[in-house]
């Protein structure tokens, strides 16, 4: 095992406490934890066995495996930040819900 392996499977480690600790402090829901620790225990098995994303890469066309996993982890980004968009602008209607509201049920003080 070369040092770098060492070095993310220990981080991977402390994330996958930091995340079960969360979930265990309510900080997180169930599906949230769920798929963070799939995502981390991804990481970690391609860790242990790099090989698989030769495998991964012969069985997607792909000349090498850190292409996949470049890609895999763009197109991951991606959804990401689409889910998070899309979370934030129903935060912002159900806020101006609430604005709309209150100034209707308090009168104004001047």
């Amino acid at each position: 095992m070369v040092l770098l392996q060492f070095l993310i499977i220990i981080l991977i480690i402390i994330i996958l406490v930091k995340t079960a600790d969360n979930f265990r402090k309510n900080k997180i829901s169930l599906p949230t934890f769920l798929f963070w620790l799939a995502l981390w225990l991804i990481i970690l098995v391609v860790a242990f066995f790099p090989q698989l994303t030769g495998f991964l890469a012969e069985l997607l066309g792909v000349r090498r495996g850190v292409d996949v996993i470049i890609y895999l982890s763009i197109i991951s980004i991606f959804f990401i930040l689409f889910r998070i968009i899309i979370r934030l602008e129903k935060i912002k209607q159900e806020i101006t819900e609430i604005v709309r509201h209150l100034s209707l049920k308090e009168p104004r003080k001047k």
